[in-house]
Formats: structure tokens, sequence, C-alpha cells
């Protein structure tokens, strides 16, 4: 396999790495790592925010006519709101699971989160009274509360042990 890097280039690059020199590279990168994980802090307000801005989404399936869509408009604007407070505090911005682990309770987060969507809009569609959408929205914030912090947990484990267990 080739590569388009060339001895002494702008890059630094001076020819193929010794065994030595790719574990100094291999160990630096899991430093990187690991110096991420300690910028990656969720502030204790953020998921109790978060989960009150998706059970409000839910709950606003259930509802009838243009206030769900006014509730759900607004919900998607706190939502923007609370990821821009978060970067700009923190500097930083994860836009996507940092290994397997990450990725599969992704998948469980957002599963329970549609299903609780849709058992809200069950809700708006047969007729039943529209505080019953109040479990979904509930089942939606719990979720997000103690699941997003499992998974802030996990990215951080993620981002300080690489696919090999390394540290």
């Amino acid at each position: 396999m080739e590569n388009d890097f060339r001895p002494g280039g702008p890059d630094g690059f001076g020819g193929p790495l010794t065994s030595s020199q790719a574990r100094d590279a291999l160990d630096r990168l899991g430093l990187d790592g690991a110096r991420l994980a300690e910028r990656v802090v969720t502030p204790w307000w953020y998921h109790l925010a978060l989960g009150l801005i998706v059970g409000v989404l839910t709950a606003a399936q259930a509802l009838p006519g243009a206030v769900s869509f006014v509730v759900v408009a607004l919900g998607i604007v706190a939502i923007l709101l609370l990821v821009t407070a978060y970067s700009r505090r923190y500097g930083i911005f994860i836009t996507q699971p940092a290994g397997p682990r990450g990725k599969r309770l992704l998948r469980v987060i957002s599963g329970v989160l549609i299903l609780a969507m849709l058992t809200a809009l069950v809700v708006r569609f047969t007729g039943t009274d529209p505080r019953w959408g109040l479990v979904p929205a509930a089942l939606a914030f719990g979720a997000t509360l103690v699941l997003g912090r499992r998974y802030d947990d996990v990215l951080r484990d993620e981002l300080v042990h690489d696919a090999t267990g390394r540290a």
C-alpha cells in the first residue's frame, strides 16, 4: 500500500516508522484521547434540561391541532440553544459515538424515544384524553436523564481506551 507522504515534507514525515516510533505515536494518541475525555464534561443541568425538552416534545405529540406543531417548533429551538450553550461553554461538540458501546447505547436511547413519541401519537389519534400523553413524556424524560448520563460515561471511557483496550 502506498501513501502520498514524501520524506522531509511539510508534515515532518521522514520515512517509514520503526516499531518503537509507531508505539510512541499510538501512546501519544492515547494521551490525546484521555485529554479529550477530560474536556467532555457534561454539567449536572444538561441532561435535566434536555430531558425536560424531550419530555415536552413527546407530550406535544398527544396534543390536538396546531398547538402540537408550535410546541415542537419551540422544542427544536430549545434543543439548538442548549447544544449551542454547551459547545460555547466547554469548547467541544461531540457529533457521534466514539466506539461500539456508545453506538449501541445511542441506538437504545433512540429506540426508547421513538417508542415514547409513537405512544403519544397513539394517544392523539385514538381520541384518548391528552393527559395520557404525560406517561410517554415521563418515559422520554427519564430515558434522556438516565441513559444520557450513562452515554456520557461510555463516551469518556471509549475516548480513553481504544478498541484494543489500551489506555
